[in-house]
């Protein structure tokens, strides 16, 4: 091939290439348009809880006359009804597994492992959200949904969206009020991989609490063994 044609032959190719990418860009900027808020955040909140298994990282404080104070900043994962946990709560190390109805709580003054069983039969009842931080974005009712626009996580590009819903957990309720929710929707995956909410206290509306969670690793193999209480880990 002479180099007069294989200028024309990269003209062309380049032609194409730019045609294809920008059909490509128009398919997605109509499927983002068609988008309906409501609806990708019920349907997302919906599969969230039909997971058999996800890693996810929770924090949790609250802010008084711009002070800021930490509840909570942990790690944890979930599989078929098992829950570890592990980081900080109220400036305190913990390590806390709930498996078959059995809580193992790593004390680290003096660094032995706890074992206390309980009658509960799943970790919603243990009133410990960290221990399940979809309790916290769990809705009786949502009416309507902003959408706020688009960012990625992860590397996946999700639609963030707004509302003010009834909410299910009743702890949140005893202290809280005024609910507002921030989602990060992966409207492929129908999943939330971000979600942020804050909420003013009944008795001290300078008293606002946040609480943000990263989900991932949905439905991956998770193995979750009680710890070797036998063994100390310092």
């Amino acid at each position: 091939m002479n180099k007069k044609r294989w200028i024309i032959f990269s003209i062309i190719f380049l032609m194409l290439a730019g045609i294809w990418m920008s059909a490509e860009k128009i398919h997605e900027i109509y499927v983002k348009s068609q988008l309906e808020p409501l609806t990708e955040l019920k349907e997302s909140a919906n599969n969230m809880l039909a997971l058999k298994s996800y890693r996810y990282e929770l924090k949790s404080g609250f802010t008084v006359e711009q002070r800021e104070e930490v509840i909570s900043n942990v790690s944890g994962e979930k599989e078929a009804g098992k829950t570890h946990i592990k980081g900080e709560m109220v400036n305190t190390e913990i390590d806390i597994y709930y498996i078959d109805r059995t809580i193992y709580n790593y004390d680290s003054l003096s660094d032995k492992w706890l074992v206390i069983e309980s009658s509960t039969n799943s970790s919603e009842e243990l009133l410990i959200s960290e221990l399940n931080p979809l309790s916290n974005f769990s809705f009786k009712q949502v009416d309507a949904a902003e959408k706020i626009g688009f960012e990625k996580v992860d590397g996946r590009e999700c639609l963030v969206v707004k509302c003010q819903p009834d909410i299910e957990s009743k702890l949140l309720e005893t202290l809280w009020q005024n609910f507002e929710y921030q989602m990060w929707i992966d409207y492929q995956d129908k999943i939330v991989r971000k979600a942020v909410l804050s909420a003013v206290n009944q008795r001290s509306p300078t008293t606002v609490l946040k609480i943000e969670a990263h989900f991932y690793d949905f439905d991956e193999r998770i193995s979750i063994d009680p710890p070797d209480t036998t063994v100390k880990k310092k």
